[in-house]
């Protein structure tokens, strides 16, 4: 557990960082969550996980509702494919098709700190402490 002393000089600012690394976006109707951009997939941000993908692609700035349709993603690109890109696209495109696709209701944030996946404040300190200790 952190001393008191050390609870005073953790700010919201101190703990982004912790509480970024451990949340992510679950999905529901799309309209919130960015998709290249936001943390959504269990893999990881697809911005950061496929940079060549994304470089080639158009929307870069679309939601998860603007990319998905009842026949599943819709996704456009800049050009056609080099050779040595079609493999990557592939792996891209796997990594994705998993999506279970949209509902109904609004995107929520997901706290990886507990099994409810709601954000306390108390989870995010023990994340912290921890982390302190392992350094």
């Amino acid at each position: 557990m952190l001393a008191h002393k050390h609870l005073r000089r953790y700010g919201v600012q101190d703990m982004w960082d912790e509480v970024k690394s451990n949340a992510r976006i679950k999905v529901v109707d799309g309209s919130k969550t960015i998709f290249w951009k936001d943390e959504w997939h269990e893999k990881g941000n697809l911005e950061v996980l496929f940079p060549d993908v994304y470089n080639i692609v158009l929307g870069q700035h679309n939601t998860i509702a603007e990319l998905w349709t009842n026949q599943g993603w819709s996704f456009n690109f800049r050009r056609q494919f080099n050779d040595w890109e079609i493999a990557r696209v592939a792996e891209f495109l796997n990594t994705v098709e998993a999506f279970n696709g949209v509902q109904t209701g609004e995107d929520v944030m997901w706290w990886k700190g507990n099994s409810r996946g709601e954000f306390k404040v108390n989870s995010a300190y023990k994340l912290m402490d921890q982390t302190n200790q392992q350094t």
